[in-house]
C-alpha cells in the first residue's frame, strides 16, 4: 500500500532539486514475504482481524528489527496485520522528503528508535509522547505500539505532509504546528518528546522558538531527544562550505551555523518572510551553553546507521 500527494511531491521535487540524495538501488520487486513467515505473525495475523488501535500492543514482544519491516508494508503476507499498519508514500516521497527509502530507510528509523526508548529509560505505557516534526508519520509509527492509545502526538508545520501522516493512519493525534511556535499545538504535558532531523535545518530564531516551545510542553523533568548534525557536515555539504571556511578556527566555540534554502514560494518549508529552512550545524559549545538554561544534556548517542544525525539527550529543568 502506498500514498502521497502529488501537488506536495511536485513542489518538494521542485524545491529539493539537486539537493536530493540518490538513493541505492532495490530489486525492482522488492518482498519480504520469506522473512515474515512466522508462527508468531500468523498469531499475531489472527488477533488482529477485529479490535481497535489496542491491537497494536501485540507487537510489543516483537524484534525490532521484525517490527520494522513489518512497517515497510513491503510483503503480501498476513493480510490483517498489513490492514491495521499505516501505509507508507510511494519510495520517491520517501527519498526527497529523508534521503533514504524502503527498508533502507527502516533501518536507520529503527536505529534511532531503539536507541530512543534505552534513553528514555522506562516502559512507556503511560507516558505521554510527542514526534515533534513528524513529517509523514516515518517514526511516529514505531511508538505506536509502546504508547497507550490517545497518548501518542505528531505536529509538523508543512499541512501537505501532515496530510500524508494522516491519510496513511498513523494512530496519533496530530496537528499543524508553527513554522516559528510560541506554543505547541497541543494542551498538556509531554514526558517524552522527540525531533529527529528538525534543529538540523532550523534558523536561530526558529530553533530558539522550538526549544523554548518543547520545554514549556514537557512535564518537569520530560526528556527531549533531538538530532543535529556533526561537525563533518560542514565538509560532507557543499551548502555549507562558505561557512566553514569562514569559521575553521573557531569551532571549539559556541557557533550557530545556518545555510538557508532560497525563499522560494513552492518550497515547503517557506512560510514567507524570512526563509528560516535550510542546512544547520550547532557546535557543542553553542548546545552546551546556550541551551543550558532549559536542559541538561545527559546523553550524546552516534548511530552508525545514520552518521550524520548525531542524537542528544535532554533532561528539562
Amino acid at each position: 500500500m502506498s500514498i502521497g500527494s502529488g501537488a506536495v511531491l511536485r513542489a518538494l521535487r521542485r524545491a529539493v532539486g539537486d539537493r536530493a540524495p540518490v538513493a541505492e538501488p532495490e530489486p525492482a520487486d522488492a518482498r519480504y514475504d520469506a522473512w515474515l513467515a512466522d508462527d508468531r505473525l500468523a498469531r499475531i495475523d489472527a488477533a488482529c482481524a477485529t479490535g481497535g488501535p489496542e491491537r497494536y500492543a501485540l507487537f510489543r514482544e516483537l524484534e525490532t528489527d521484525l517490527w520494522a519491516l513489518l512497517l515497510t508494508q513491503e510483503y503480501t503476507l498476513h493480510p490483517h496485520i498489513r490492514e491495521l499498519l499505516p501505509d507508507v508514500p510511494e519510495p520517491e516521497w520517501q527519498q526527497l522528503w529523508n534521503g533514504a527509502s524502503g527498508v533502507r530507510l527502516a533501518a536507520q528509523s529503527a536505529a534511532f528508535y531503539d536507541r530512543l526508548r534505552a534513553r528514555y529509560g522506562r516502559p512507556l505505557g503511560d507516558a505521554r509522547v510527542l514526534d515533534f516534526g513528524c513529517g509523514w508519520g516515518r517514526l511516529t509509527r514505531y511508538l505506536a505500539r509502546d504508547v497507550a492509545p490517545g497518548m501518542l502526538y505528531g505536529c509538523d508545520p508543512v499541512q501537505g505532509i501532515l496530510d500524508v501522516c494522516r491519510r496513511s493512519g498513523v494512530p496519533a493525534t496530530l496537528a499543524r504546528s508553527d513554522h516559528v511556535p510560541d506554543r505547541l499545538p497541543f494542551d498538556g504535558r509531554f514526558e517524552l518528546a522527540f525531533a529527529f532531523s528538525v534543529f538540523t535545518h532550523l534558523s536561530e530564531a526558529a530553533h530558539e522558538a522550538c526549544l523554548r516551545a518543547l520545554h514549556r510542553a514537557l512535564a518537569p523533568g520530560g526528556v527531549l531527544v533531538v538530532t543535529v548534525r556533526p561537525l563533518e557536515y560542514l565538509r560532507f555539504n557543499p551548502a555549507m562550505h562558505e561557512l566553514a571556511a569562514a569559521h575553521a578556527d573557531r569551532l571549539d566555540e559556541p557557533l550557530y551555523l545556518f545555510a538557508p534554502h532560497p525563499p522560494e514560494p513552492q518550497h515547503p518549508q517557506y512560510a514567507g518572510g524570512e526563509m528560516t529552512y535550510g542546512e544547520t550545524v550547532i557546535t557543542p559549545a553553542y548546545i552546551r551553553e546556550r541551551w543550558s538554561p532549559l536542559f541538561a544534556l545527559d546523553h550524546v548517542d552516534v548511530l552508525i546507521a545514520d552518521l550524520y544525525q548525531v542524537m542528544l539527550t535532554l533532561r528539562a529543568l
